[in-house]
């Protein structure tokens, strides 16, 4: 039976022997008068069909690279899949920026890893501010995110890490399992029992501006914020009687042989030293009396007292607890005793993170300060000059300096005043991770604030837990999967209260 000749294959045997013959035709023409051409492509018969076939004059071949099979295929034919070979496109791998830390998550669109270390996107120029701001409804993933990518992965970089832990778990905070893996204790404040920390520290600067003019939080600072929170605005009498007291509680304490608390500022406002008049010759011409002084600063004193007896008992009268590791990879600071309402938490996250940093500026160092619901830096309004958030954004603008990263975690934009020190601190951060926000007036705001695409708003709205948006300085923003080890799927379980269940994990077996 004979077969039929298939069109497509007969086409292309046309194209190849006709091409062959229009080769030895042009090898014939270009060889000299009577000297026979030679050339490599043996002669054929082009069938009569074939004879008009139009074709295209192709280069010989090089003898030796033929022989050496330099024309053929160097590696067999790899089979993928097209959502395998979508990571692998120039578009897409050209234009990845590299990688700064552990991997943080997954990006949705294009399956590159992602990191967010800030240390190491301020060193691969990528970022000016090496603050960051995490935002999310409530189970969206945002602690998962600050447990994992900004506490224990830094830790094991070898940074060092403070938290403030808000959040009460069947009597714990919910970064004690962090502490336990790291193998620190949970510093806890309280009014009875707790940690305390001396507003008057010898290791806090003593000034808010040193010999070089370079501003920081100190003593002076701090003291003005608690007094008007205590007192409200202070008229300028009240400001010099608190600048003289505190001048005569430290020289008092010192020749006693002892550290000076704010209990000896109030007793310095009662009973002033000579510091308290301005200029000696006031006092020789009888215009200020030590009368005159007492007068100046007695209600401030009674208002600090109340304050101190009261909100603050306990937690920032006494000297600095002696247990206190700073030198700790880890520190949890479990403010979960405090009332939400209280001044005392605000006031207290103020004081700590300016110990921190003071402490830490005298080491070299890569540091983080986590601010769980840092909404409450904002609750407590002062009604003076200096407020909380104040002293943190000036703590924050000196992170570069010391090499100290904020990291805030909020809820909603709306959760912070328009125009305070909290959002200009919220707006500076050059990293920011926004999870879930259902109400779109949130979304709209983080949009906005943030500058996120419009096309962003849509997607805020349904995205679900443990999935955000990323942006890093101005690169665009990414649609990225948060992942966790095994180890850090227990770290970050919050669900045990509501399930009722008990979930255990082997550090061996995580390991």
């Amino acid at each position: 039976m004979q077969e039929t000749p298939d069109p497509a294959a007969a086409e292309q045997r046309g194209r190849r022997l006709w091409g062959r013959k229009a080769h030895k035709k042009r090898a014939e023409e270009a060889a000299p008068e009577g000297v026979e051409a030679h050339d490599d492509v043996e002669e054929v018969d082009v069938p009569e069909e074939m004879e008009d076939w139009p074709a295209t004059p192709r280069r010989p071949r090089n003898r030796l690279l033929q022989a050496l099979r330099r024309y053929e295929a160097e590696q067999e034919t790899i089979f993928t899949s097209t959502r395998q070979a979508g990571a692998l496109s120039p578009a897409i791998v050209s234009t990845h920026p590299p990688l700064a830390g552990p991997i943080m998550g997954i990006d949705v669109q294009t399956g590159q890893p992602v990191s967010t270390d800030p240390h190491e996107l301020y060193r691969q120029r990528r970022i000016t501010s090496p603050n960051v701001v995490i935002l999310g409804d409530i189970s969206s993933g945002k602690s998962a995110l600050a447990k994992t990518e900004y506490v224990t992965r830094p830790v094991a970089m070898g940074r060092q890490v403070a938290v403030f832990d808000r959040k009460d778990q069947r009597g714990r905070g919910e970064y004690s399992r962090a502490a336990e893996l790291c193998e620190v204790p949970v510093i806890r404040f309280a009014r009875t029992g707790g940690t305390s920390i001396n507003l008057l520290d010898p290791r806090i600067s003593r000034s808010s501006v040193d010999a070089e003019e370079d501003s920081r939080v100190g003593q002076d600072r701090l003291l003005l914020m608690v007094a008007e929170h205590a007192h409200g605005p202070l008229s300028s009498t009240e400001h010099f009687a608190l600048r003289a007291a505190h001048t005569t509680a430290l020289e008092r304490a010192e020749a006693a042989g002892r550290v000076a608390t704010i209990h000896d500022v109030v007793d310095a406002l009662y009973d002033p030293g000579d510091r308290a008049i301005p200029r000696p010759h006031l006092k020789a011409e009888g215009i200020v009396t030590r009368a005159r002084t007492i007068e100046w600063g007695l209600e401030l004193a009674m208002d600090l007292s109340r304050f101190i007896d009261g909100d603050l008992s306990g937690l920032l009268d006494r000297e600095t607890s002696a247990d206190l590791d700073l030198t700790a990879p880890l520190l949890v600071f479990d403010t979960s005793a405090l009332a939400e309402d209280s001044p005392a938490l605000a006031l207290v996250m103020a004081l700590v993170a300016t110990f921190l940093t003071a402490v830490w500026a005298r080491t070299p160092g890569q540091r983080l300060i986590i601010l769980e619901e840092g909404y409450h830096t904002t609750r407590l309004q002062s009604r003076g000059s200096v407020g909380v958030a104040t002293i943190l954004r000036s703590l924050a603008k000196r992170g570069r300096g010391i090499g100290l990263s904020f990291v805030t975690v909020l809820h909603h934009v709306s959760d912070v005043p328009a125009g305070s020190d909290a959002m200009s601190l919220v707006r500076e951060a050059d990293v920011v991770h926004v999870y879930r926000q259902s109400r779109a007036d949130d979304a709209r705001q983080a949009v906005e604030l943030f500058r996120l695409p419009p096309e962003t708003f849509d997607t805020l709205g349904n995205l679900p837990q443990g999935t955000h948006v990323v942006r890093i300085g101005t690169e665009p923003p990414r649609k990225v999967q948060h992942i966790r080890t095994k180890l850090e799927e227990w770290i970050t379980d919050t669900d045990e209260a509501m399930t009722d269940r008990q979930v255990r994990m082997d550090k061996a077996e995580a390991a």
